[in-house]
C-alpha cells in the first residue's frame, strides 16, 4: 500500500512521468569549457548530471553551502553571462536536485552550477597531486631503511602492524 502511495507521489501530484519535458540548466560561462569536457566525456549532459547527483548526494555539502539552508531561494545574478543547456533529465534526478535545492535555499540552475564548480576543483586537486607525484619520481630521493631481523616471526608481524621501523643489525 506504501509502495503504491509513494509510487504516485511526486513533486507534480502524481503528474511527473518518466519521459517529462525537457529542462534547461542555466550555466556561468566561466564552467562552459569544463562543461563541454565532461559531456563528452558522460556522453550527454542527462548522464552527466545524474553522475553530479550521485557523487554529492551522500557528502556533507552543508559546508560547500554556509548560511543557506531554508532561506529564501537563491538564484544566479542576472549580470553573469549564463549559457542555456536544454536536456531531458531522469525525473528521479530532477527531483533530487529540487530537494537538495529546496533544503540549500538554491534553485536547481545554482545548485548545478556549484556542483559543477566542485566537480572541477577536485579534479584540479588530482591533477595538481598527480604533477606533484611526476616531480617526485624525477627527483633522486635516497630512502634509508633500517630493518632489525628477528628470528621470532611473531614480533616481526607485531611491528609491522605497529608501523615500527626495523634496524638491521650485521652483528
Amino acid at each position: 500500500m506504501l509502495k503504491h502511495h509513494l509510487k504516485k507521489f511526486t513533486e507534480f501530484k502524481g503528474k511527473s512521468k518518466k519521459d517529462s519535458g525537457p529542462s534547461d540548466l542555466l550555466v556561468p560561462i566561466h564552467l562552459e569549457n569544463y562543461l563541454h569536457k565532461q559531456i563528452k566525456k558522460h556522453k550527454n549532459l542527462k548522464n552527466y548530471f545524474h553522475y553530479l547527483i550521485l557523487k554529492f548526494q551522500k557528502r556533507d555539502l552543508s559546508s560547500k553551502f554556509p548560511d543557506a539552508a531554508f532561506r529564501k531561494t537563491l538564484y544566479q545574478s542576472k549580470n553573469q553571462q549564463l549559457i542555456r543547456y536544454s536536456f531531458r533529465p531522469d525525473y528521479q534526478d530532477w527531483y533530487k536536485a529540487k530537494f537538495i535545492g529546496f533544503y540549500f535555499s538554491l534553485s536547481v540552475c545554482r545548485l548545478f552550477s556549484r556542483l559543477v564548480d566542485l566537480d572541477r576543483e577536485e579534479d584540479l586537486q588530482i591533477i595538481n597531486l598527480a604533477e606533484e607525484l611526476i616531480k617526485l619520481g624525477k627527483q633522486k630521493i635516497h630512502f634509508h631503511f633500517y630493518f632489525k631481523i628477528f628470528s621470532n616471526s611473531k614480533i616481526i608481524s607485531k611491528k609491522m602492524l605497529l608501523g615500527k621501523n626495523f634496524e638491521l643489525n650485521s652483528a
